[in-house]
């Protein structure tokens, strides 16, 4: 039973550790905003209007972007110059789905809840860009790996009072 115990926990901290990824390197430190139904609409237009390509430049920029804060920056070889290149590549991806793809939708957001609905709404992309970066399996293994290090033994006495245990179906007293 606690072969299962440590499988079940194992596997919920592996998805909370992608999620916690995802949060941290797409969105940063945005503030989530209850969207509107005029944001939601931009949010799917974003997530639709953008190919494979778009979303491998919005993850190309915010890594570039991430790395540039000093904790980051040794761990990083972007140069100022790639950096350049993709702000460029990247504000030619905004532009293209804000104005020619997705033109009726953010005029409904900045008219409903103003400019900065609009850079919400993007979040929605971001989401749906780390969903596609946690499909790869090389990405995978990698926040896997932390589970390695990870004392399960101590998570599961830490965590498991007799009361989980109890829901768990396993009486405990």
């Amino acid at each position: 039973m606690s072969r299962q115990v440590f499988l079940s926990v194992q596997g919920h901290l592996s998805r909370f550790s992608r999620s916690a990824l995802v949060a941290v390197s797409l969105l940063g430190t945005a503030q989530f905003a209850q969207a509107s139904q005029a944001g939601d609409q931009l949010s799917d237009c974003l997530v639709k209007a953008t190919t494979a390509t778009d979303k491998t430049t919005v993850l190309q920029w915010t890594f570039a972007a991430l790395s540039a804060h000093p904790d980051l920056k040794a761990l990083s070889n972007v140069t100022d110059e790639q950096r350049t290149a993709l702000d460029q590549k990247f504000a030619q991806v905004v532009q293209r789905v804000i104005v020619e793809q997705c033109s009726a939708q953010t005029k409904a957001v900045i008219q409903a809840d103003g400019i900065q609905a609009v850079g919400e709404s993007f979040q929605a992309l971001g989401r749906s860009t780390g969903e596609d970066i946690l499909k790869n399996p090389d990405v995978k293994k990698q926040l896997q790996g932390v589970i390695r290090y990870v004392d399960m033994g101590k998570l599961v006495t830490t965590f498991l009072t007799p009361d989980i245990w109890n829901k768990l179906g396993v009486i405990r007293q």
